[in-house]
């Protein structure tokens, strides 16, 4: 169990479920009336941006990489972000 616990990946999914977890708490008590608000979208979008980054980071081991390869993916997964919060705050 404690090698479990020493292990860097079984960390990180423990982390990504607990954080699945929040962002499913965050959303379901984020609007009355099945109505959205821009903050609870933002956080659930920031949610999954930072899940994306320690996927990619610790299970596509982009953290071991060169230099260029790290700001790449760091570059994408934050122009991601901001185009779908671009279009969702186009949209209202």
């Amino acid at each position: 169990m404690t090698s479990l616990l020493r292990n860097p990946p079984a960390i990180v999914w423990a982390l990504l479920t607990a954080v699945t977890v929040v962002s499913w708490l965050v959303s379901r008590d984020g609007g009355a009336a099945h109505q959205i608000n821009a903050t609870v979208t933002t956080v659930v979008l920031l949610i999954a941006a930072m899940k994306a980054q320690l996927v990619i980071w610790h299970f596509m081991e982009v953290r071991r990489a060169p230099v260029w390869l790290k700001a790449v993916t760091s570059g994408w997964v934050i122009a991601v972000f901001t185009a779908m919060l671009g279009v969702y705050f186009a949209g209202l």
